[in-house]
């Protein structure tokens, strides 16, 4: 399977799950791009249902944040209309409020999948597992993200 990647994220399918990993600031352009890939990406692996893992530790912020909270609210539902049963959220300790309230947003209300906010790789991926989800081990490597094949 083939990986995404820009710098400001990547987006790599792995058996039934989606890692996706964002950086930096994301303004609306960014946001947009982003989404197109994804969409690629499910369309193209994903035909039962899968789960995602969105790495968050390396983001710094949604620019103009009312127009990317809504964005990636319609994202979750065409998500999940595609097969989304699950989404594990990892969020590191530097950009951990901020985020949160961001990403309370984008996941507020009723949810169809299952949803939860880790600290780190391992906890999301042993949530994952106990959902029946083939997680692979996420690793950290000199600060970076690697995510399991």
């Amino acid at each position: 399977m083939s990986e995404i990647s820009s710098e400001k994220y990547s987006i790599r399918p792995a058996h039934d799950i989606l890692y996706v990993s964002l950086n930096g600031s994301l303004a609306p352009d960014d946001t947009l791009q982003f989404i197109s890939d994804y969409k690629k990406q499910v369309s193209k692996y994903f035909a039962q249902e899968w789960a995602c893992v969105t790495q968050l530790s390396e983001l710094e912020m949604l620019i103009e944040e009312d127009f990317q909270i809504e964005t990636f609210k319609a994202l979750n539902t065409w998500s999940y209309i595609k097969g989304m049963g699950a989404m594990a959220i990892i969020v590191g300790e530097d950009n951990r409020d901020h985020l949160l309230y961001q990403f309370e947003e984008i996941l507020k209300g009723r949810l169809p999948f299952q949803t939860s906010v880790f600290k780190s790789n391992d906890e999301a991926d042993a949530w994952l597992r106990l959902r029946g989800f083939k997680a692979k081990l996420l690793t950290e490597s000199f600060g970076l993200v690697q995510f399991g094949s």
